[in-house]
Parts: C-alpha cells; sequence; structure tokens
C-alpha cells in the first residue's frame, strides 16, 4: 500500500455464499469443509484414540463436560482467524511488533521446539504399536520410527490439498466406526445421563481412580486435575493448529486473499502498510464493503462448525464406548489402555459391532495415526514459519519446503531418542502425551486467546472490531477453557 489515504476493496463473495437459502446450498457448504479436516485428524489421532476410551473406562460420563468446554478453543480460533482474514495480517506478525523484541513470539517457539518432539515421539510410540498389532510380528520401535520418515517424505514431497483430502478420509472412518458403535451398544447408553453431563460443567469430577486401575500393567495414575487438562488438551484446536490455520487461510484463499495472485506477498504487503502507518488504514468503510467483508468469513465459519460437531461426536462416542466396553469386566477382568497396551483393548469398540469389523478398526487407527505423523509435520512447520518470520526476516527469504525439511530434521533427530527412552520404559507415553496436550492445548490456547482477544479490539478499525455480543461469546470460551484449571489449585 502507497498511501495512509489508499483503500482496498474486498473480493466477491463465493457464488455458493450468495445463492439463496435451500438444501442445495447448505449441502455445498460440505466443500468448504477443508482445514477443519486437518484440525479434526490430528485431534481424533493424537489422544482420542486412546485418552478418550480409557479416561471413560475409569471416570464413567462424569467427564463428558470437558467435550462441551472444547468449544471455547473454537471460539477462540474464529477471533484470531477473523482478525486475519478481516486485516490480512497475521497475528503473530502483530505480536511480534506489538510485544518487546517479540518476546511473546519467543515464548511460543520455545514451546514448540520442547514439545513437538515429545508429542512426535509419542506419536511413533502409538503409531509403531498399532502396526505390530495390525501385522502381527516385528518390533513396534522400528515400525513406529520407519512410518514417520515415511510420512516425512511424503510431506515434503506433497501439496496441501492432498493433505486435506486425506485427512477427511481418516477422519470419516474413524468418526462412522465410533459413532456406530455407540448406537449399537445394548444395553443402549443413558441419554439422559449423557447430556446432563455434558452440560454439568466443572462438576462431578472423580476425586480418586477406581480400586482397579491398580492391577492394570503399565498404567500411570497421573494426578486427575493433569489427565483431565492432558485430555482437554486432545480435544482442543492447539497451538499448533491456531497458529497453522493462519498459513492455511492464505493456501485457501479465503477472506481478503481470495483473489490475491501470492497471499503470502500480499499478506507481507498490508504488513508493512500497518508498520508504516502505525494502525490500519487501508480498510473499506463503505456498507457494501462492510457487508462484503461479514460474506468472506462465512468459509471459516463453516469449516470451524463442521469440525467442532465431528470432534465432539467421536469423542463423546470414544468415551461412551469406554464407560461400556472397557474397564472392570463382568469376569472381573480388567480392559484399560496403558503404556503396555495403548491399542487393542479399544478393538472392542468396533468389535462390538461384528467380530469381523475389528480387523477394519486396526486399519482405521493406523490411518489415523499416520494421519495425525503427516499432518502434524505440515502443521508444526507452518506454525514455526507464521510465527518466527517477522521476528526472524531471514525466514521470509527461505522456500518453505526447505524451511520444513529443517524443521522435520530437527523433530526427528530429538523425537527418536525421546521414542527410544519410552520404548525403554524411561519415560511413560501416555504421561509426555497428556503434559504435552496440556501445554499445546490449554494453556498455550487461553495465553494466545487473551492475546488474539485484545489485539482484535485494540487494532482493527472500529467498523471491524467485534461486536459487544462478540467480545462476550469471546470471553465467555476463553473462561470455559479456564474451568478445568482452575481445578488444580482448589
Amino acid at each position: 500500500m502507497s498511501s495512509s489515504d489508499e483503500k482496498i476493496s474486498y473480493p466477491s463473495v463465493d457464488p455458493v455464499i450468495a445463492e439463496k437459502p435451500s438444501l442445495r446450498k447448505y449441502l455445498k457448504y460440505i466443500g468448504f469443509f477443508g482445514p477443519g479436516a486437518v484440525v479434526a485428524s490430528l485431534t481424533i489421532g493424537q489422544g482420542q484414540l486412546i485418552l478418550g476410551p480409557q479416561i471413560g473406562a475409569w471416570a464413567g460420563l462424569a467427564l463428558l463436560w470437558l467435550v462441551t468446554v472444547t468449544i471455547g478453543s473454537y471460539i477462540i480460533a474464529y477471533v484470531s482467524l477473523r482478525f486475519s482474514m478481516l486485516s490480512g495480517i497475521g497475528l503473530m506478525d502483530l505480536f511480534a511488533i506489538k510485544t518487546k523484541k517479540g518476546w511473546f513470539n519467543w515464548l511460543l517457539i520455545g514451546i514448540m521446539l520442547i514439545f513437538i518432539p515429545v508429542f512426535a515421539a509419542s506419536i511413533m510410540t502409538t503409531l509403531g504399536q498399532s502396526l505390530a498389532w495390525i501385522f502381527g510380528f516385528g518390533d513396534y520401535l522400528v515400525w513406529g520410527i520407519s512410518m514417520s520418515l515415511i510420512a516425512a517424505v511424503l510431506v515434503l514431497l506433497g501439496r496441501y490439498r492432498l493433505l486435506e483430502v486425506s485427512q477427511a478420509i481418516f477422519v470419516a472412518v474413524l468418526g462412522i466406526g465410533a459413532v456406530a458403535s455407540v448406537l449399537l451398544l445394548s444395553p443402549a447408553p443413558d441419554v439422559t445421563e449423557v447430556f446432563t453431563n455434558l452440560f454439568s460443567i466443572g462438576q462431578n469430577i472423580p476425586e480418586n481412580y477406581p480400586a482397579w486401575v491398580d492391577n492394570v500393567e503399565g498404567f500411570q495414575k497421573t494426578p486427575i486435575s493433569l489427565a483431565m487438562l492432558g485430555y482437554l488438551g486432545t480435544l482442543t484446536f492447539t497451538l499448533i493448529t491456531l497458529i497453522g490455520y493462519l498459513g492455511w487461510i492464505k493456501e485457501k484463499k479465503w477472506g481478503i486473499f481470495k483473489d490475491s495472485k501470492d497471499s503470502h506477498a500480499y499478506s507481507e504487503e498490508l504488513l508493512s502498510s500497518f508498520k508504516s502507518d502505525g494502525k490500519i488504514t487501508y480498510l473499506p468503510t463503505s456498507k457494501e464493503e462492510l457487508k462484503r467483508s461479514r460474506h468472506l468469513l462465512k468459509p471459516l465459519l463453516i469449516d470451524l462448525i463442521f469440525a467442532f460437531i465431528i470432534v465432539a461426536i467421536v469423542s463423546c462416542s470414544y468415551m461412551i464406548a469406554g464407560d461400556s466396553l472397557l474397564g472392570l469386566q463382568p469376569n472381573g477382568d480388567v480392559l484399560l489402555p496403558s503404556d503396555i497396551d495403548l491399542l487393542s483393548q479399544q478393538g472392542r469398540i468396533f468389535s462390538n459391532m461384528a467380530t469381523w469389523l475389528e480387523p477394519l478398526f486396526k486399519i482405521s487407527v493406523f490411518f489415523a495415526l499416520f494421519g495425525t505423523v503427516y499432518a502434524g509435520f505440515e502443521a508444526g512447520t507452518r506454525m514455526l514459519f507464521e510465527t518466527g518470520k517477522t521476528i526472524i526476516p531471514k525466514m521470509n527469504n527461505l522456500p518453505y519446503k526447505r524451511f520444513m525439511f529443517f524443521v522435520l530434521l530437527y523433530i526427528l533427530s530429538l523425537g527418536i531418542p525421546l521414542a527410544i527412552l519410552m520404548y525403554l520404559g524411561l519415560f511413560s507415553v501416555l504421561l509426555m502425551l497428556s503434559l504435552t496436550l496440556m501445554f499445546l492445548g490449554v494453556f498455550g490456547v487461553i495465553i494466545y486467546g487473551a492475546g488474539a482477544i485484545y489485539l482484535s479490539q485494540k487494532v482493527l478499525p472500529k467498523q471491524y472490531k467485534l461486536s459487544t455480543v462478540g467480545l462476550i461469546i469471546a470471553l465467555i470460551g476463553l473462561t470455559l477453557l479456564l474451568i478445568p484449571v482452575v481445578n488444580l489449585f482448589v
């Protein structure tokens, strides 16, 4: 932008958005489901397969309200992404400018550099166990490391569109199976109990684990408050996906980027204008432009709604199935995922429908976990790039694929040794996964969310700020995520 008086004009909205309300129009909305598929895949693969059924087994349905609380992270995601789709400026770029020496960006980079390799090691372990279980031979560590290396190569060679499509397929297989299994449970779950626990936010928290968990080899009795936060971290938008999504907006050319030839260059141009003027002066203020800007946000809203619905339904299904099928059995046996056996117990969720469906569970587990590694590598790289490119200007001159190569090299160089330590029993896989997701999916999201709400109201022109109702909803979202955190101190 060459002048502070120069205004942009928002691009035309997608023809689907402009259509009159009809069933056909709403079915077309499925076409907007893209980045949300990646988010849903990461969410289901990283924790729902293990922590969801496990918590259902020992806590019953008492903690279903954690699924409801998750909506807070989606509200935060909308607020932060709304800012970028309206202004063209990434929030991480703004944090870099508005904080002294970009300390907030450095803080997030530090958190990511510590916890991404831990996360990778945990997923290598679970992916390896799934393959050893599926094929019935081989060392799971070798399986896990080998498939992670293959995933890294595919990420380097692949395109973003392939990521979207593959993750949507993985999510569909696991989601349909989990929901169908719950629908076929006998006796059927008490619907009243399910809905009561979904909305009993902050209540019915178990004080202790049931005594029978002591009989489960490899089960670590993590403090319940920490276990809750770890599980919540599997449900939420994490720092990885919150910030990675900023890059996906540009790939999708949503919002202000719709007609841009190079979304990344256009974003840098708008950021330069902001730096020059000290504020956003280039956004139009006419009623027509404001209306168009709101319509341009609809693909984001639709994508997030689809992602939340899928994650919520699948999460509830796995917890309900864990309550009904796992835990203490009538014959006195105990079925519970643990560090020794992370996945095989969950096969009952599919085999409950029919014995022949257990192989389908094995296949879908592999694709879900492989998808988590595949999507996680891309999302983690995207997050680090979006966070660091303003505080480390040289990153902008580095081709993205080369930057990705260096990031993957770092993740694997630390992740593989950590996976070996987990293999030797020196670290608990479930504990490390819970701690990682607690920081990436709860504490980090709360800090990021508070900053996103503040900057939206501070930096956007008056006409583009959140309305009073919007601000209240955003603060409610932040508060929902704080409720489980408070439990740590009471």
